[in-house]
């Protein structure tokens, strides 16, 4: 008797962006008695640390040097090294709502959240046209499992300039979990009209399309989304999901153990290292000699990550 064949496998959604990552560009030098607003027409540099550092050292009175010094410890896993540049920021830029965003995100990496609620507050009475404080107070309240207000904060992101994709994609993962998949599908397809590298709303949109039945062209999807970032955790693990429920499972496992070569710390990764598990142990059953067990484990239901 053959094993049981594993059940379908959940789809990986990329839940929500880094905070910070759409705070304005960088802030002019600013005397510290007078409100100072970021130019908002991209996201700071994405600078190495060591390059951040050369940056503060030619421009140490430049609030946004800090800035981006503080971005660069943050995709480093270096949080209270990025805190104190952003406390840094804001003895020459108090007044500046990219400040308190700044601080706010710090914040939140060092799971302080009250700081963090206060800071993006401030930061919205300083400018209540700040869409990133809109987008990061929502990601607070997410976190807080306060989904009716974070859906309030991301619509107004989704109303300021400039345009910002990540609100609409955090918005459509709302709806989709409430069941509003047309509405889902629609945010992301606005924020692929706003950004249409934007790796987020190219895998939830393949999500919804994979729910649909509509395989091909979520896979489609993963597949330009790893174009513009062939690290992504999720899109591999996602095209790992479609090889596993096409019964390849050789290549989904492949797809699976690079999921967990990216980082094996990653939530993700722990989903991808419990799916090789149950495909490893139903093709061992497969082996000729091997007793058949026909209750083999399905794989888990289809969920959140």
């Amino acid at each position: 008797m053959n094993a049981k064949r594993p059940g379908l496998f959940p789809l990986a959604l990329i839940a929500s962006a880094a905070l910070l990552a759409l705070v304005g560009t960088a802030l002019a030098q600013a005397d510290a008695s007078k409100p100072t607003k970021p130019a908002a027409t991209a996201p700071p540099q994405l600078l190495s640390i060591e390059e951040a550092q050369a940056g503060v050292r030619k421009s140490p009175k430049d609030p946004s040097s800090y800035m981006v010094l503080g971005s660069a410890y943050r995709r480093a896993g270096r949080s209270r090294e990025a805190l104190e540049a952003f406390q840094k920021m804001a003895a020459l830029a108090p007044n500046a709502s990219a400040t308190h965003v700044s601080l706010g995100a710090a914040y939140m990496d060092l799971k302080r959240n009250a700081e963090a609620l206060k800071e993006f507050k401030l930061a919205i009475k300083l400018d209540p046209s700040d869409g990133a404080a809109h987008y990061n107070l929502g990601n607070y309240y997410i976190q807080a499992g306060r989904r009716d207000d974070a859906t309030a904060a991301y619509k107004r992101a989704t109303e300021l300039k400039p345009p910002m994709p990540d609100a609409w994609v955090s918005l459509g993962l709302i709806q989709a979990e409430i069941g509003k998949t047309d509405e889902a599908i629609a945010s992301y397809k606005k924020a692929l009209a706003i950004d249409s590298t934007n790796v987020r709303a190219l895998c939830n949109l393949g999500n919804s399309q994979y729910g649909m039945g509509r395989i091909p062209e979520a896979t489609s999807l993963y597949r330009k989304a790893l174009k513009i970032d062939p690290r992504n955790q999720e899109a591999i693990y996602n095209m790992g999901v479609a090889f596993a429920d096409a019964q390849i499972y050789r290549e989904a496992i492949n797809y699976w153990q690079q999921v967990v070569s990216i980082d094996s710390t990653a939530v993700i990764a722990q989903s991808a290292k419990s799916s090789i598990q149950v495909l490893q142990d139903f093709l061992n059953q497969q082996k000729p000699g091997t007793p058949q067990n026909p209750n083999a484990p399905p794989a888990p239901a289809p969920g959140n990550h």
